[in-house]
This record gives C-alpha cells, structure tokens and sequence, in this order.
C-alpha cells in the first residue's frame, strides 16, 4: 500500500480530519499497562522491557496489546548494545592479508550488523514517539494529565 501509514483514529482526533474521511468508530481500545516481561530475555533485556514499558505508560502511549512491538524493540536495542560492546574491544576495522601476500584493512562484521540494527531501532522508536520528530505527531495524555480547556467548559454547563 503506497503512501504513509495510516494515522490512528485517536490522532485523527486531536490533530483534526481536514481530508474528512470515515473515522473508524469501533477501533479497539486495549488496556494500558505495561505487558509482562518475556521470559526468554536476558538480564539486560528485561531491565530494558521494564524500564522503557514503564516510560512509555507514564506517557498514556502504551497498552499491553504492544508487548510485541516493545519485545522487538528491546531486542533490537540489546543487539545493538552487544554490537557496540564487540567493537569497543576489537576495533571497527581489522587487517587480514590478501593471497598475494598485501595487507588489507576490512571493517568489522559487528559494524555492518550494528548499522543494521540501527535502523531497525530508530524505526521502532517512532512506532512509540520516543523520538523528538515522532513525539510531535503523538496526542497521548499522561494518567495524571487534565485538560484544562475541558475542566472550564464543565464549569460552564
């Protein structure tokens, strides 16, 4: 399907529906929380389940219906620290020699792989608005957050 994603029924809300199109009335609502911790993760995988799922509720942006999404987020997020971790040791490039006898200077296998995943996390950061571009097109409200333009008009009725 060409063109971007299409914006959820409750950002069509806040930000307005200027190409006034159907709006989906029956869009499930799933329960916010953060979702239990897979147990296949390791101690650095969980750590980061817990703590980023916990920042994402403090916001209003996530339910238990995105443990899948942040399950591959975090494991993206753990490759990606292992990667850094490799190359902080053994170095981005190393020498090899070539069957002539020259020395070749090639970059490392693990810095491919951390460009790589990479990507994939920065796409999953928006998927969440955790990033300052993806942020602004998020309209969630924190569970302590009141609106006060909605408290003023309930004063006036």
């Amino acid at each position: 399907m060409p063109g971007p994603p299409k914006t959820p029924t409750h950002l069509t809300l806040v930000k307005g529906n200027p190409s006034k199109r159907a709006i989906n009335k029956n869009e499930p609502k799933p329960p916010s929380g953060v979702p239990q911790t897979p147990k296949h993760f390791d101690k650095q995988g969980k750590y980061w389940f817990k703590r980023i799922g916990e920042e994402l509720d403090a916001i209003g942006v996530m339910t238990t219906l995105d443990a899948k999404a942040l399950e591959l987020l975090i494991e993206a997020y753990v490759e990606y620290r292992h990667h850094c971790d490799t190359l902080a040791v053994e170095g981005y490039t190393y020498r090899t020699e070539t069957q002539t006898g020259d020395v070749m200077i090639k970059a490392h296998p693990a810095a491919v792989m951390k460009a790589d995943v990479w990507k994939r996390i920065r796409a999953m950061l928006s998927e969440f608005g955790m990033t300052p571009a993806s942020r602004s097109k998020v309209g969630a409200k924190g569970p302590a957050e009141v609106d006060p333009l909605d408290e003023f008009l309930k004063k006036r009725k």
